[in-house]
């Protein structure tokens, strides 16, 4: 019986793909196409593949991956990345690398085994809540995905990470995304916010304490480091910790033991720590108030993590989410947006950044009748508006008739050159691309 390769690479559950040395796209098998379309079907489409490929797989670090492999024949066996499928949502993927070679051993491309690190269902049927956080980082802006780029990174290790960043940029929803890519994923993931506890109680919360130790303390009860073990501890807010409490965080990552309040025996703990704060820990250190072999620790792999008002290009596509959450939620069917809403949520500063958004579109379906959401039914503090924040317009239309103006606006100013188009609009060149075929925009010739 003869066997046919396709067919063979088409049965397996991970995704694969082949390039040639020209880093074109040769071939994909169906659950590639399942991972990136969401859909049963045939082998996919080789030129969707490569455009959506073009965002993760074939930026410049990833491409010089595969020409150190194909060219100079360098080990590189794996890596760990973060794909977006068709809709722009992040799927933290791990490849494996392999050289193609011809009959005569020289080098036609390469072949790339693609394993989806995202949850599967449960026997119950419903997904086990490993990724709530990395689906929930919405966007295509540079920042957003430098910054998905440095979060794959740091789940493929257990070094400790310090999320740096303001409040409501989702440092937590990060930190769950680096667990749940990682490791110890199988393993609990254990948050702690350490602005929100008096230190008494916050040593309690963090080491345990034992029956007796204060007057409250009816009965034994582990930590958060114990519930941790295996696992990862996210200290939020650490910046605000106390300096007694710094200095027994700082005994625990040193020594990996610790002892319960008002407790002699020792405990040991495996923990990976990642902490987050919305201040700036040099300055802390300088002024004394922060020690600085903690802020040593706790900075191995630091990323930034950039406020809304720097990532304006994802504003849009985050009112189209809430927008649909919302609207699943309430069962109110709001698929419009006028003009002035729009204009002003996409030029709004933001200083309480994604979490700000959201609730502000919140509280608009609460107090829109619907199906339009108007300027007057965001919060207070937002409307009325200056004259000056948004153009009189009074013309209503659904989100995807502006979009659509949008992209002709900025595709004349580019004169319809696609890459430029995609950058101004802050998106992929797959996502204009994809956008302009469900929009039917024709490309002059």
């Amino acid at each position: 019986m003869k066997l046919d390769a396709a067919a063979i690479l088409n049965a397996m559950s991970e995704g694969v793909f082949a390039v040639n040395t020209d880093k074109k796209v040769i071939f994909a098998n169906r659950a590639l196409g399942r991972m990136l379309f969401h859909e049963e079907g045939g082998t996919p489409d080789l030129q969707t593949v490569q455009q959506i490929l073009s965002d993760s797989i074939f930026v410049p670090k990833h491409a010089a991956l595969l020409d150190r492999l194909m060219f100079n024949r360098e080990r590189v066996s794996h890596y760990e990345t973060v794909l977006r499928d068709l809709n722009g949502m992040p799927i933290p993927v791990h490849i494996h690398i392999d050289l193609l070679l011809d009959e005569a051993g020289e080098v036609v491309g390469a072949v790339e085994i693609v394993r989806n690190l995202a949850p599967v269902p449960s026997e119950s049927g419903e997904k086990q809540s490993r990724q709530p956080g990395l689906r929930s980082l919405i966007g295509k802006s540079k920042k957003l995905l430098e910054m998905l780029d440095l979060v794959a990174s740091a789940s493929g290790s257990t070094a400790t990470v310090l999320l740096e960043g303001e409040s409501g940029t989702g440092k937590e929803l990060i930190a769950r995304a680096i667990h749940q890519m990682g490791p110890r994923r199988e393993k609990p993931f254990i948050a702690v916010n350490c602005a929100s506890l008096p230190d008494e109680l916050l040593e309690s919360e963090l080491f345990g304490h034992m029956k007796g130790a204060f007057t409250t303390a009816i009965y034994d009860r582990p930590g958060r480091f114990e519930l941790a073990d295996h696992g990862t501890l996210f200290l939020d807010e650490i910046g605000d910790m106390s300096p007694t409490a710094q200095a027994k965080v700082l005994r625990v990552l040193q020594e990996h033991e610790f002892e319960r309040v008002g407790g002699t025996k020792t405990i040991q703990v495996d923990v990976r720590i990642i902490a987050a704060t919305n201040k700036d820990l040099t300055e802390e250190v300088r002024a004394g108030k922060f020690r600085e072999d903690l802020y040593y620790r706790i900075r191995v792999f630091p990323i930034r993590v950039p406020p809304l008002r720097e990532r304006k290009d994802d504003i849009f596509p985050l009112i189209k989410h809430f927008m649909a959450k919302f609207s699943r939620e309430t069962g109110k069917q709001i698929t419009n947006i006028s003009p002035e809403a729009l204009e002003y949520l996409l030029s709004y500063d933001y200083p309480g950044n994604v979490r700000e958004l959201e609730n502000m579109i919140e509280h608009a379906f609460v107090t829109s009748p619907g199906p339009t959401l108007s300027i007057e039914h965001l919060p207070k503090p937002v409307s009325p508006l200056s004259k000056q924040a948004v153009p009189s317009r009074s013309k209503e239309g659904t989100l995807a008739n502006q979009e659509k103006e949008l992209m002709i606006k900025v595709l004349e100013k580019m004169n319809w050159n696609q890459a430029k188009a995609a950058a101004e609009l802050g998106i992929s060149r797959s996502t204009l691309w994809r956008r302009l075929k469900e929009f039917g925009i024709k490309i002059p010739k």
